[in-house]
């Protein structure tokens, strides 16, 4: 939060908020749902959501899979499926055609569209029950996974209720409150809160006093998945490095990835002998569409493509769990673009995106750390060699305070020769409008529609859950 909130403000925010004062009234999404047969219906809930995905981010990868693979992606694999449940999903909120996350997510979680920046809460302040809120009350463990904070926009969607999307400090208190029973992501610099008076409070300590294992790092995550009780898993002080970072930097060896911290909630949340509800989210697909960064996203991507064949065999173990693939939004307009004579030039610029060892967001962090634009490390890691106005470009943007997100001024001082290595272009560094994949799989209606809202999904997770 950019503001100090007060213990007695944040208190009456929860209670104002909390289990016995959320809206129960029946859902808009719960009047669209599809058929569910007793037999159908089901214990567990796992919602696979990666963030920010456009289709030319998905082709891409696809391409990309195939050429250095020699395979499909999981993706695809699970599309061919004659068990799979599809359908086209619009992913507008209240106010606007085109979504953000937290918007999209409340759609999931409420049933509600509600305005873009707010979490389950209605323009008129009306505090809206979160999916996951009703999953507790009828005796389900839950859990949230992100490589984004773990109270960010998609997670919070789930399991609280904000005005504003950025009072992260207000969303792990929630969390707390309403014992969301596992928590894995980034974002440790939001348990580190000042009450009233100046009073330091240490959440960590707090949900370890609640009875939360607690993991700050991949050998004590492996460890606490296996024990029998709630888990705090928090592995970065910002979000979770990218993937294609902690490929490449030795130092970001210990930081667990996305199919790790799945497996590891799947470990910790099957026992619940009333079922679990997971949704575990690919966060940085999306701040990689907004950097316009091409060798981020595709590992983004990648990662969260492991992810499917780990709930493919899980609910195979156990076919009373429904499965949900999807995502709430495009971002960037990223696509391969046709390059050289015929086109033929495309195949081989997508092979040299393979020269890209870090992010921009790497990149910017050590430049900012030392004052200084590196023109051998950028080399390095990128394959291009700086020409002297894009070096004093940048070194401008690093001595601006006011210039925030350093890693967007590089891909776009570099964007001719990002275009000419590997084809990768950009509509813009913002959210797209268009209308998304949405999967099911095991317990479940029978079909679903061809088309759906955002929001109608939620009445559909109400119905096979029994909650």
């Amino acid at each position: 939060m950019s503001q100090v909130q007060s213990s007695h403000s944040r208190r009456n925010f929860i209670k104002g908020a909390g289990l016995a004062g959320l809206a129960g009234t029946l859902l808009p999404g719960q009047a669209v749902s599809a058929q569910v047969k007793p037999d159908n219906r089901a214990k567990n809930l796992i919602f696979l959501v990666v963030d920010g995905m456009c289709h030319g981010t998905l082709g891409l990868a696809h391409h990309w899979n195939e050429r250095n693979k020699g395979k499909l992606l999981n993706w695809m694999n699970l599309s061919q499926r004659a068990d799979l449940r599809r359908c086209t999903q619009d992913t507008a909120s209240l106010n606007s055609p085109v979504t953000d996350s937290a918007a999209a997510a409340s759609s999931w979680g409420s049933g509600h569209r509600v305005n873009n920046g707010s979490i389950n809460t209605a323009p008129d302040g009306e505090s809206l029950t979160p999916l996951f809120v009703r999953a507790k009350r009828a005796g389900k463990r839950t859990g949230l996974v992100t490589t984004c904070t773990v109270s960010h926009a998609t997670p919070a969607g789930f399991a609280a209720n904000a005005a504003n999307r950025s009072d992260q400090e207000a969303i792990v208190a929630q969390y707390l409150d309403r014992e969301i029973d596992l928590l894995m992501g980034g974002g440790s610099k939001f348990f580190t809160q000042v009450e009233e008076g100046g009073k330091q409070v240490d959440y960590f300590n707090a949900f370890a006093d609640a009875g939360y294992g607690v993991a700050r790092n991949r050998e004590q995550l492996k460890k606490q998945a296996k024990i029998d009780k709630k888990l705090l898993g928090i592995f970065a002080e910002g979000h979770m490095p990218y993937a294609i970072d902690r490929k490449n930097d030795t130092s970001l060896a210990d930081t667990p990835g996305l199919a790790a911290m799945f497996k590891a909630a799947l470990t910790n949340l099957e026992g619940s002998p009333s079922g679990f509800a997971l949704q575990v989210e690919a966060g940085r697909v999306d701040h990689a569409g907004h950097a316009n960064d091409p060798g981020a996203i595709l590992h983004e991507l990648l990662e969260f493509d492991n992810c499917i064949p780990i709930a493919l065999d899980f609910i195979e173990k156990h076919p009373d769990t429904m499965l949900i693939v999807t995502t709430d939004h495009g971002t960037g307009g990223c696509q391969l673009d046709g390059s050289g004579r015929g086109y033929r030039d495309s195949g081989p610029a997508l092979d040299r995106i393979n020269q890209f060892k870090y992010s921009f967001e790497w990149l910017e962090e050590r430049f900012r750390s030392a004052g200084e634009f590196n023109p051998d490390l950028f080399r390095e890691a990128t394959g291009i060699t700086p020409a002297e106005k894009q070096s004093a470009d940048i070194q401008a943007a690093i001595d601006n305070p006011r210039v925030n997100y350093l890693n967007s001024r590089m891909t776009r001082a570099f964007d001719d020769e990002l275009k000419k290595i590997c084809s990768v272009g950009w509509t813009s560094n913002n959210h797209t409008s268009e209308n998304v994949d949405l999967f099911l799989m095991g317990a479940g209606p029978e079909q679903l529609p061809g088309y759906i809202r955002n929001n109608e999904l939620h009445g559909i997770m109400v119905d096979t859950l029994q909650i």
